[in-house]
């Protein structure tokens, strides 16, 4: 069970790179989708590249801010092959990911170094740490209209359309200053948080197959 303690920790880590994330995730999004509207690539059949562009300019964006590391809070991008999104705190983790037109949190697939990934084990040696977390991006539900992120710690895998399994989920304030009022509150429950956290549904979650 995660801590208040736990908590706060992980919310500390991720205060400082929630403005640098959202101006690469912005400035991907904006740049991906001026070159396929360019180049009249338009339709559901163009909606993966955009993506994948955005997440591709994002990632180049915050390389840049790399040279000057008090501009992402702390986290470095850490070089990877197959146009993986990684960023690094200490032994924080954090995968940029888009969320899927049917699930919010993306299941791991078959891929067994995410499936890994998901597991969170090496938090049992090192504590909390040495989490493994998600940043899920989802793109402007109308024009007009912003990205929103959200930090999620898995804790296993599950299948695509099954509840996801994690022990935190927040949505990542575009200003610093909101983290300011935050509290994490133990009661005989567990853990009351100043965020959406439906522990009913990560409890289903866990006890399906994957």
């Amino acid at each position: 069970m995660l801590t208040p303690e736990d908590a706060s920790f992980i919310t500390a880590a991720t205060e400082g790179l929630s403005e640098p994330l959202y101006a690469a995730l912005d400035d991907g999004y904006t740049a991906a989708h001026a070159h396929f509207d360019e180049h009249g690539m338009v339709g559901d059949g163009y909606s993966k590249g955009r993506t994948d562009l955005a997440r591709d300019h994002a990632r180049r964006y915050v390389e840049r801010l790399h040279g000057d590391r008090k501009h992402l809070g702390g986290w470095e991008p850490i070089n990877g092959s197959s146009g993986r999104f990684h960023l690094r705190n200490g032994m924080l983790t954090l995968r940029i990911l888009h969320a899927t037109p049917y699930d919010l949190v993306p299941a791991p697939g078959r891929n067994k170094a995410r499936i890994s990934y998901y597991y969170n084990r090496a938090v049992d040696l090192f504590g909390v740490e040495a989490s493994n977390l998600l940043a899920v991006w989802l793109s402007p539900r109308e024009e007009g209209g912003e990205i929103s992120v959200r930090i999620v710690r898995p804790i296993g895998e599950w299948k695509p359309g099954r509840p996801p399994k994690f022990d935190l989920d927040f949505e990542l304030p575009r200003e610093t200053e909101a983290f300011t009022d935050w509290e994490f509150v133990p009661d005989d429950k567990g853990i009351v948080l100043p965020f959406e956290f439906d522990e009913d549904e990560r409890e289903e979650g866990e006890g399906s197959g994957a």
